[in-house]
């Protein structure tokens, strides 16, 4: 799924034919073949006509509405924040980002500092969902 949704972030290449004509065994108690069909063919035709679904972030309320956990070790929280209110700017039309940039963004770590960090994966996820909503604008 990882690869799909890179694709759909326009971060791979994906050739919609796979995705069509990929198969899975079957397990006992595994997913509901017809429920994994309709989400394939969902995706196949997202893959093969470029459709970005938005990702809820349509304003800069909206990214700082997305709390971000605190952590010993993890990203620099006076980074993210900057980056943030940044972003958030741009959401709401003053600035230029590009998901490139979104994509290419690197913060330092905090190690062992007690609450000085935001979690990782937290922010990653937050920068993939920043990236993908500015794709689909287009940027």
């Amino acid at each position: 799924m990882l690869i799909i949704a890179d694709a759909l972030a326009g971060r791979i290449r994906l050739n919609p034919d796979h995705v069509r004509t990929v198969q899975f065994a079957t397990v006992p108690n595994g997913y509901d073949p017809l429920s994994v069909d309709g989400v394939l063919h969902l995706l196949e035709h997202q893959v093969r006509n470029g459709i970005v679904p938005p990702t809820g972030l349509n304003t800069g309320e909206d990214l700082y509405e997305r709390k971000l956990p605190k952590a010993g070790t993890g990203y620099d929280r006076a980074e993210v924040d900057a980056f943030i209110a940044r972003a958030a700017a741009n959401l709401d039309g003053r600035g230029a980002m590009t998901s490139t940039e979104v994509r290419n963004t690197r913060f330092s770590t905090t190690s062992g500092l007690l609450g000085k960090g935001y979690q990782v994966q937290a922010v990653d996820a937050l920068l993939d969902d920043l990236e993908q909503e500015l794709r689909f604008r287009g940027r």
